[in-house]
């Protein structure tokens, strides 16, 4: 029982450290990927934050859906990539072109944690 409570305190910091190490690491990379490992990272590390802890895996019948919103954030970031390097520019779809790396960030922290919670949680992919 001590050693359960110990995982459940322990591996969330371990997490928090290994991000901690990995930020500059990414941040030293190319803007535009350094933004997209890391939110790829940050997803990932927070859909698995529960297992890792200790916590029991659960099954969730409609969680590999969560690929299809996954898909499309992850075409959004193709978008931005292309439009980035000049490789595709359509007018309709400028208004999705940024260059801000936050925003790449959010998006791949939020299509990994998708596709890590669909894995996990239902059939998978």
């Amino acid at each position: 029982m001590f050693l359960r409570k110990l995982t459940v305190l322990l591996v969330p910091l371990a997490m928090l450290i290994v991000l901690c190490l990995l930020i500059p690491l990414f941040r030293s990379m190319d803007a535009w990927f350094g933004s997209l490992l890391l939110g790829a990272v940050l997803g990932v590390l927070l859909a698995l934050l529960l297992p890792l802890a200790g916590a029991t895996r659960m099954r969730e019948p409609f969680a590999w859906l969560l690929w299809i919103p996954a898909a499309a954030v992850l075409l959004v970031l193709l978008y931005q990539f292309l439009a980035a390097r000049e490789a595709l520019n359509i007018p309709v779809l400028r208004l999705l072109a940024t260059g801000d790396t936050r925003v790449i960030t959010v998006e791949a922290a939020f299509a990994a944690y998708m596709l890590a919670f669909s894995v996990r949680t239902g059939k998978g992919i």
